[in-house]
């Protein structure tokens, strides 16, 4: 019980950074740039969060693991938003707009 509650103050407690962090890589995955928030996504998965785990576990214990979450979260929603500011995301098209028909290719029925 004391562990889980340990774990639920200190990661509830940045659950805005990971709500900020998803909601501006759904805008980009939605507008059809689904690459760069995946590779944000694993960045802060897998070269921050589970380092950070091991690394603050030697240093507070178990609240190192919790802390590592908050962390990485963090970062991600950084790189999320940096990204997102520098609208590379809004040049990817997912559907192209049919061509348009010339006045004298129009047909009436």
């Amino acid at each position: 019980m004391n562990i889980g509650a340990e774990y639920l103050v200190i990661v509830s407690s940045f659950y805005i950074f990971f709500s900020t962090m998803f909601v501006i890589g759904g805008v980009m995955r939605g507008a059809g740039d689904t690459l760069i928030p995946m590779l944000i996504t694993l960045f802060a998965l897998w070269i921050i969060r589970i380092p950070a785990a091991w690394i603050l576990s030697r240093y507070m214990g178990i609240d190192g693991i919790w802390w590592s979450i908050p962390i990485a979260w963090f970062i991600g929603m950084a790189f999320s938003y940096a990204y997102y500011l520098k609208g590379n995301w809004k040049k990817k098209v997912v559907v192209r707009k049919p061509p348009q028909l010339q006045a004298e290719e129009v047909i009436v029925d």
